[in-house]
C-alpha cells in the first residue's frame, strides 16, 4: 500500500510539475555549461533540461511560441491544493485505526482518475508541439528519448552499494 501511495504521489508531481516546467525551459536562453545555475539557484545534476523533452533542438523563435501558447491552451495548471487535499485523504486513511478497503478504493479511483486525467493533457500537447517539429527535430527528439530511456533503465538497474563495474575495470 505505502509502495502505490509513493507511486502516486510521485508520479502525480512529476508529470503536473514537469508540463509546465518545460513551457518556460523552451523560451530560457541554453546555459554553457550543463553544470552552471545562475546565481542562487540548485541545478541538480542531470543539467538544466532534464524534463524537458524538447529540449536541444534548436527550436525557432515561431517554435517556442508556438509550443508556449499550445502549453497555455492545454488546460489550468494543476489544483495543487486539491492535490494535497486528496493526499491527505488518503494518509488519513492509511493513518486510521481500521482499515475501510472500500473507502481506500475509492480514494484511489480518485487519485487516479485526475492523475489519468493531467496525463491525457500532457501528451495531447505534447503531441501538437512536437508535430510541430523539422523532420530533423523529430529525428533528434526521438534520439534524446532513447537515450533518456537507456539512462532510466541503467539508474533502475543500478542497486546501492554495489560497485560501478564499467569504471572499476
Amino acid at each position: 500500500m505505502r509502495k502505490l501511495t509513493a507511486m502516486i504521489v510521485a508520479s502525480t508531481l512529476a508529470l503536473s510539475s514537469a508540463s509546465f516546467a518545460f513551457a518556460a525551459e523552451t523560451t530560457a536562453a541554453p546555459a554553457t555549461d550543463a553544470t552552471t545555475a545562475p546565481h542562487g539557484k540548485m541545478m541538480h545534476h542531470k543539467g538544466p533540461h532534464h524534463m524537458n523533452p524538447f529540449a536541444g533542438l534548436n527550436l525557432t523563435e515561431q517554435q517556442k511560441t508556438q509550443m508556449k501558447d499550445i502549453m497555455k491552451d492545454s488546460g489550468a495548471r494543476p489544483d495543487r491544493a486539491a492535490m494535497k487535499a486528496q493526499m491527505d485523504q488518503m494518509h488519513s486513511l492509511v493513518a486510521s485505526d481500521s482499515f475501510d478497503e472500500s473507502k481506500v478504493k475509492s480514494q484511489i479511483d480518485t487519485i487516479t482518475k485526475a492523475q489519468s486525467d493531467r496525463m491525457l493533457e500532457r501528451a495531447r500537447a505534447e503531441n501538437k508541439m512536437y508535430n510541430l517539429l523539422t523532420p530533423e527535430q523529430k529525428k533528434q527528439f526521438n534520439e534524446n528519448y532513447q537515450k533518456r530511456s537507456a539512462k532510466m533503465e541503467q539508474m533502475r538497474d543500478h542497486k546501492p552499494g554495489e560497485a560501478n563495474t564499467t569504471t572499476a575495470q
